[in-house]
């Protein structure tokens, strides 16, 4: 494998390095190497090296997230900004974290009012990176956590980390007709031109309008663990699913824009799915060729932020629970000047303060917690 990759272009007017001041970046070279070459490799890091104010931590192989969290732990300073993880689950681990604490679980078997219709079709059990932004060892990062999977590609690695950060002129979003929640969240989204929500029913594929695809885009779908190439809308008078969103809508140039997906498995970059691992189970890592996620970051998004599990939210405008507080509180960021790491994180910390949003039952607590750690920052975020 051979990439010269010294040439891809970023039209960010500003320094990298103004953006890279006080972050910790983190890789294991010796399997990123086997992943997208040596020479590209080296690229990689040489280009991360230049920027004096950046951090480089080269990693040996872990196994464990809890090994690799603990061994960069000690490179983490008061001034550190933000965590960016280098290449996929299998070049820094990610957590396979079961959110389901024993007294947690208890209060939901004790509950005679659960359904089996209302457990979790992941047992609770995703992966997160948050462990990499954790000071306290509670779980909860304190640090902003981002992640570019390298997706087997030496290109996508170079152009998310060249990403320009988003220029909100225009926004653009997809919803389920099934979640009307979604336009108040749309709302919130800031925009200085153009904006336009396509529904489901009324939206496909082949009616995508690809130019729009700039600036602040809002996906509120279905995703399925095995298939990442496709999102998937319903009908409000027919049950059953079709596609209202696929691979093929993404420009080859989507620069200067932000991504943010409330769609089951939006953000897994690998399978299997947490729940299905088993140890010395192989990850395999998807491509930008098999995600949404992973293309976006090719054409040269700045974040894509999403799920690595199954995604929950409310089905009526006015109920204000599971994902949409998650959803709001991210857009609010953006508003607010934030870059993208730094406004889901924040949107974390509004979020875990509320859970459980005015529900009652343990389950849906267990839920929102689970929400809490899957939503996952792809990109450079900065």
């Amino acid at each position: 494998m051979s990439e010269d990759i010294s040439s891809t272009e970023s039209e960010d007017k500003v320094s990298p390095g103004n953006r890279f001041q006080n972050l910790l970046f983190v890789t294991c070279t010796e399997i990123l190497k086997k992943n997208i070459g040596e020479s590209e490799t080296k690229q990689i890091t040489g280009f991360l090296q230049q920027y004096k104010g950046s951090a480089l931590v080269d990693l040996p192989p872990f196994e464990k997230a809890e090994e690799a969290a603990a061994a960069l732990r000690q490179h983490l300073k008061t001034t550190t900004r933000g965590v960016v993880i280098l290449g996929g689950y299998d070049v820094v681990p990610s957590l396979q974290l079961n959110v389901l604490s024993d007294a947690l679980l208890k209060e939901i078997e004790d509950d005679d009012g659960n359904s089996r219709e209302e457990w979790d079709i992941d047992d609770f059990i995703i992966w997160s990176d948050d462990i990499y932004g954790d000071v306290e060892g509670d779980l909860l990062p304190e640090i902003p956590v981002s992640r570019i999977p390298d997706g087997k590609s030496p290109g996508l690695l170079m152009t998310a980390l060249k990403a320009p950060l988003p220029k909100i002129a225009d926004k653009y979003g997809v919803r389920n007709i099934k979640r009307p929640f979604a336009e108040e969240v749309f709302e919130t989204i800031p925009f200085t031109e153009t904006k336009f929500l396509e529904v489901s029913e009324d939206c496909s594929p082949k009616t995508v309008n690809t130019k729009s695809l700039r600036g602040a885009l809002y996906f509120m779908l279905h995703g399925h663990d095995a298939d990442a190439t496709r999102f998937t809308g319903e009908l409000q008078a027919k049950t059953g699913y079709y596609e209202a969103f696929d691979i093929y809508n993404i420009p080859d140039d989507c620069r200067e824009t932000v991504v943010f997906s409330g769609c089951c498995y939006g953000a897994l970059v690998a399978l299997p799915k947490a729940d299905r691992k088993e140890p010395g189970m192989k990850l395999r890592s998807r491509t930008n060729e098999q995600s949404i996620a992973l293309a976006f970051l090719k054409a040269g998004v700045n974040a894509f932020v999403g799920c690595t599990g199954a995604h929950y939210s409310p089905r009526l405008t006015h109920e204000n629970f599971f994902g949409k507080p998650m959803h709001i509180s991210f857009w609010n960021g953006i508003r607010n000047g934030l870059p993208p790491a730094l406004a889901l994180l924040e949107a974390k910390k509004e979020y875990a303060t509320n859970i459980p949003h005015g529900l009652t039952k343990a389950i849906y607590k267990a839920i929102e917690i689970k929400i809490l750690h899957q939503f996952t920052c792809l990109g450079l975020g900065w």
